[in-house]
């Protein structure tokens, strides 16, 4: 005797798969689509441990946002644009009032801690080690979720995380930057 789940599952493939959308108007194969993506969707949710790679997704993130901070700012400091970073950072926050000041000053001080030097070639390799590998804990995430089952070579790999790694924070730097422009008094 087959579990009730599987006669919901042979309900819905029967009713959804194996009705014909042809000229059953529009309307009709809309209806028809749309409760397929649904069924897709919950069936997804329940058999692939969505919940469980997201609550992995953001445990691997709280543990790697430090080190990912450091490098960001890092690259920012050698482009030499970190102290311009207070000013856009302090627009970007002004809506969240005193709360927004004491994060930026605090992200500022931490920017203005980060020494490479003192971190030596040890410490900055076990930083971009742990940003790395954040960032292919985040690709295989969504590889498992989209079911995409063939990987990208190692030397490949590593040259896309670099590059994110790398112009990521200026792109990030230039968003903020645009935005607090924006909400900025001064732009009309």
């Amino acid at each position: 005797m087959a579990g009730i789940s599987e006669k919901i599952d042979a309900f819905f493939v029967k009713k959804l798969w194996k009705k014909d959308t042809g000229p059953s108007g529009r309307a009709k194969t809309l209806e028809i689509r749309v409760f397929r993506l649904l069924y897709i969707v919950v069936k997804g949710v329940s058999e692939e441990q969505l919940v469980l790679r997201a609550m992995s997704l953001v445990y691997t993130t709280l543990l790697s946002i430090v080190p990912l901070l450091a490098v960001s700012f890092s690259v920012l400091k050698a482009f030499g644009v970190h102290a311009r970073f207070l000013i856009f950072l302090y627009y970007f926050l002004e809506p969240l009032g005193q709360s927004g000041v004491d994060i930026s000053m605090k992200i500022i001080e931490f920017v203005e801690n980060v020494k490479i030097s003192v971190l030596g070639s040890i410490g900055l390799s076990t930083l971009i080690y742990t940003v790395l590998s954040m960032i292919q804990k985040i690709e295989g995430s969504l590889n498992y979720i989209w079911d995409i089952k063939g990987t990208r070579g190692f030397s490949q790999r590593f040259s896309n995380y670099m590059s994110v790694l790398l112009i990521g924070p200026v792109l990030v730097f230039s968003a903020i930057g645009i935005t607090a422009t924006l909400m900025s008094s001064t732009v009309m």
